[in-house]
């Protein structure tokens, strides 16, 4: 049984990280053969330790760009190949990129194009010997205490998106031939959860009850749990399934009294230092593209370069965001605040590209410097939709709690949206973010938004 594994407060597939860790292997003795087949072929093999170490990373870093880890461990053929042909075009580049930046991590072209080859085929090669091995080992077996909305909720995510759970049914005190949900059956009442999650060796119970008021089998439970099964209340298994925190039938209680939501004076310190420091970087690699994007605006249609926008901060503080314009002049002048919608005609076509690649949010990067925004963090929304939200959404407020960002968990995570149900399903991308913030998570994040930039997802 493979259950997920909390790195830095953040759930990571335990399938995700052996695969990861593999790769890292496999990378690895690619870089060092390569380094050997270059010195047997007479050319100088000038791969030390750190261009080795540099190698790999850049490896890792093209495979996690290019979307292998999303595939999970039994992908379909045609489209791991893609990817990897990918990634390992992506890692020549970038190889070529530090050789050239750096003479000396310069380990020779054959040295290079040898790794490439021996990783891409490693990678290919431990994907293939994934398939042969038994899947049922290493299923977790899932027994839902409650036949409730969120456990078919639970069980919709579950089959969905994760193929490593098999589902066992309910435990409930309903009658056992009551009408099938999500096409399991209730096994039996909450007096016999041990008989039953022993008969059906259950490796996880999820409590799935929302209204526990005389319904929840104290003793069963505590029974299953000195048996080693482990038990599990929804909301925390729906968190680290999902990655999101589910707000509807939330108890307040379980936010005070779960873990996380911590924000020290040194965590705050590190994170506006990241800040400072990438949105220099980013100004100063990225002005040539900023000037040619002022350009293309001006050239495309009459109007301003930049968009100013009011939008709720920290706090629940207003400030004004910055943007490249997309839109027509005076988009809003007869309409009034609406949402943009996916073929919005206001859009102009150069402000279609801009958002397809995400280069229309840059000029964050300045309220960013001013300490409005963090580079990384729930998207800032306006005055005028966030006060009907707030009275729509539980808990919609709480995301002002942390400065809003260029990118985050939501915008990565979900697709562009723009009616009250995406708001809330962003929400709790929010919520699960600012409960979990790391600096590990924040990586995370900005390397899933180099993959919306180059592969268009969440475009909108």
């Amino acid at each position: 049984m493979i259950r997920p594994l909390r790195i830095f407060r953040h759930y990571v597939p335990a399938l995700t990280l052996a695969l990861f860790l593999g790769d890292a292997a496999l990378l690895t003795a690619a870089a060092l053969l390569g380094v050997r087949l270059a010195g047997a072929a007479g050319a100088d093999p000038t791969l030390r330790l750190p261009a080795a170490a540099a190698a790999v990373l850049l490896g890792l870093l093209a495979l996690v760009v290019a979307g292998v880890y999303d595939l999970g461990a039994r992908p379909r053929t045609a489209e791991l190949l893609v990817r990897v042909l990918a990634a390992a075009a992506l890692w020549g580049v970038l190889a070529g990129a530090v050789a050239f930046a750096l003479p000396a991590l310069r380990p020779g072209r054959l040295a290079w194009f040898a790794a490439i080859l021996l990783g891409a085929a490693g990678t290919i090669l431990l994907r293939g010997l994934l398939r042969l091995l038994p899947s049922a080992p290493l299923r977790e077996r899932l027994l839902f205490l409650g036949a409730t909305p969120v456990a078919a909720r639970l069980i919709a995510e579950v089959e969905a998106r994760h193929p490593t759970y098999d589902i066992l049914g309910y435990v409930d005190d309903s009658p056992g031939d009551a009408a099938p949900t999500n096409g399991f059956r209730v096994l039996g009442p909450g007096q016999r959860l041990a008989e039953i999650a022993t008969a059906t060796r259950a490796g996880t119970i999820v409590v799935a009850l929302t209204e526990r008021r005389g319904r929840l089998p104290l003793p069963e439970i505590l029974d299953c749990k000195l048996r080693g099964i482990r038990v599990e209340d929804w909301p925390a298994f729906y968190e680290k399934l999902t990655g999101k925190i589910l707000v509807q039938n939330l108890r307040p209680s379980w936010l005070v009294f779960s873990e996380g939501f911590a924000r020290t004076r040194g965590t705050r310190m590190i994170k506006r230092l990241a800040d400072l420091v990438l949105s220099a970087l980013f100004f100063l690699g990225g002005w040539p593209v900023f000037l040619l994007v002022a350009l293309a605006i001006k050239l495309d249609s009459p109007g301003p370069v930049l968009f100013r926008q009011e939008r709720v901060g920290e706090g629940g503080g207003t400030f004004w965001l910055l943007k490249f314009r997309t839109m027509v002049k005076d988009a809003e002048t007869l309409t009034g605040p609406v949402w943009a919608t996916q073929a919005d005609p206001r859009v102009t076509r150069v402000g279609r590209w801009l958002r397809a690649t995400r280069l229309d949010e840059f000029p964050q990067l300045l309220n960013v410097l001013r300490g409005e925004m963090s580079f990384i963090g729930p998207r800032p929304e306006r005055p005028h939709f966030v006060a009907k939200l707030q009275e729509r959404i539980p808990y919609y407020a709480q995301r002002h709690t942390i400065k809003p960002g260029i990118t985050g968990w939501a915008q990565v995570c979900y697709r562009y949206g723009a009616t009250v149900q995406d708001a809330e399903e962003k929400l709790q991308y929010d919520l699960y973010y600012i409960k979990n913030m790391s600096p590990f998570l924040d990586l995370l994040i900005l390397v899933a938004s180099v993959q919306v930039v180059l592969l268009g997802k969440g475009a909108r």
